[in-house]
């Protein structure tokens, strides 16, 4: 009896020692999971993934835009379904993965991995992710970029091109010099779009919860009297929202100077819908068919108050493949159309 009382002690003792040990063991290992993530930016990923889902709205990107700029057109990658936008081996599709890979020989950067939230205007695109500025000027210095500076602020140079600017680690800034120079000066100066509540506010009526988000402000956003009393003008502006679930489903506000220009646009726009030949005249007949159909599912309701015009369009995944091989075979190349947009004439290889 004696013996095992004695024989307790050691057993428990030896007990608690295991499972601090083992506490110690998973405490060791989460921290060094925790530092590979950090390191290999799957951390921020993470997060930024999470951010996307949650709050996905970010107007502060904007402030590194001009607030003269007729528009802009905000991408969020974690929100992409690539299943929504045809198969796998599909037109698209394969034209997101040569893309990708492409920017990523150049640069080091990974679309896809490296960047949270894209903001495309005419001549400046914003970047939110996570840049190594080091390791992409080493990369660009092979494509004869230099190191220049503007109040404080460095950036990448290629004489009488276009400049590339990582600030923080955080945000990319890529456009022609002036642009850069512009990007900085409005953001130190608060005369950015996030500063314009036309533009905020539209945006926030359509969601920052979609993949892709744009708006266009066409003129002034207060209209003169007259403009309300004759309803004749045009949009003002247009905002369009568009998601990624079962294909892409795409919110268009077109706001115009009162209630009656409003329904003058959705009495033009039905007239247009209707004219299936038109349709096939401009894109070919089985495609022109495919948007005939879309558009005859399209819904248009005009919101009296604002005078706004609100058009609902649904485009399954097998129209927008069948909608891509037509402008592919229109344009020669998909890549040819991307080529307008100057990112891609920096970032991807030259034949």
């Amino acid at each position: 009896m004696s013996t095992e009382s004695a024989s307790k002690p050691v057993q428990v003792a030896g007990a608690t020692k295991k499972r601090g040990k083992a506490k110690y063991i998973v405490l060791v290992g989460l921290v060094l999971i925790i530092v590979l993530a950090q390191q290999t930016g799957l951390l921020g990923f993470g997060v930024a993934h999470l951010r996307a889902a949650t709050f996905p709205r970010d107007e502060s990107l904007l402030e590194y835009v001009q607030g003269s700029v007729p528009g802009v057109v905000i991408v969020d990658p974690h929100q992409i379904d690539l299943q929504a936008l045809g198969a796998e081996g599909g037109a698209v599709r394969l034209h997101i993965e040569r893309t990708r890979d492409d920017i990523k020989k150049a640069t080091g950067i990974d679309l896809g991995f490296d960047v949270d939230k894209l903001v495309v205007a005419p001549s400046l695109v914003v970047a939110r992710g996570r840049f190594n500025e080091q390791k992409l000027a080493e990369r660009l210095a092979t494509h004869s970029y230099v190191q220049a500076e503007y109040k404080g602020v460095k950036y990448l140079l290629r004489a009488g091109e276009d400049a590339i600017a990582v600030r923080n680690g955080s945000i990319l800034l890529y456009g022609a010099e002036p642009e850069i120079r512009a990007s900085i000066d409005a953001e130190e100066a608060g005369t950015s779009l996030a500063s314009r509540d036309e533009a905020t506010s539209r945006l926030a009526h359509i969601g920052w919860d979609r993949p892709l988000l744009g708006v266009a402000l066409l003129s002034e956003s207060k209209p003169s009297l007259r403009a309300i009393l004759t309803g004749s003008t045009g949009p003002r502006a247009v905002t369009v929202g568009v998601s990624t679930k079962g294909g892409l489903s795409v919110t268009v506000a077109i706001d115009a100077a009162s209630a009656d220009a409003a329904e003058e646009i959705r009495k033009l726009l039905e007239e247009k819908r209707t004219n299936v030949d038109a349709l096939k005249a401009l894109v070919g007949p089985e495609p022109g068919a495919a948007l005939a159909e879309i558009a005859k599912r399209a819904t248009l309701a005009v919101e009296p108050g604002p005078g706004r015009l609100t058009v609902q369009v649904e485009v399954r995944p097998e129209e927008i493949e069948l909608l891509a091989k037509a402008g592919h075979a229109a344009a020669g190349s998909l890549g040819e159309m991307y080529k307008n947009v100057r990112l891609l004439q920096l970032l991807a290889p030259g034949p």
